[in-house]
């Protein structure tokens, strides 16, 4: 009786080794399984990536001629400030040049004695006279 006792009990112990060892194979396959969903997953991204390259370095071309458009904009600026000095001198002496000029033309004009309004008042009693005597011929005449 012995021999059978030792025969079933090392079947037990063979039974439950082999349902860990089925436990294994099946924690085995399904995480087998996971990676294979991953690798397809990753598979199937590739065109995505693709695209998000193209579109990013399409994006940075774009964003290079904004920079080189950018850096020739500053360079119109730092020209106009270095040559800043050399135009305000020019309109300076310009400027110096015209007031000789406006100073030569006040001296050399020779004021004008009495005022507009005098000069007004004898141009209306000449009109005045002008008139009277129209009226006075026309009155002969007829």
């Amino acid at each position: 009786m012995r021999i059978p006792v030792f025969r079933a009990l090392r079947h037990m112990a063979d039974r439950a080794k082999l349902a860990k060892a089925r436990e294994e194979e099946d924690s085995y396959e399904h995480r087998a399984q996971e990676v294979h969903h991953q690798i397809n997953f990753l598979e199937s991204s590739r065109p995505d990536i693709v695209g998000a390259i193209d579109r990013l370095k399409r994006r940075r071309a774009e964003l290079a001629k904004k920079m080189e458009q950018v850096t020739k904009e500053i360079a119109i600026e730092e020209k106009r400030l270095q040559d800043l000095p050399s135009v305000i001198a020019e309109l300076k002496q310009e400027r110096q040049s015209l007031a000789h000029e406006a100073i030569k033309l006040h001296r050399y004009t020779p004021e004008v004695p009495g005022s507009a309004n005098d000069d007004q008042r004898t141009l209306d009693s000449a009109d005045q006279v002008r008139q009277r005597t129209i009226t006075a011929i026309n009155a002969l005449l007829g």
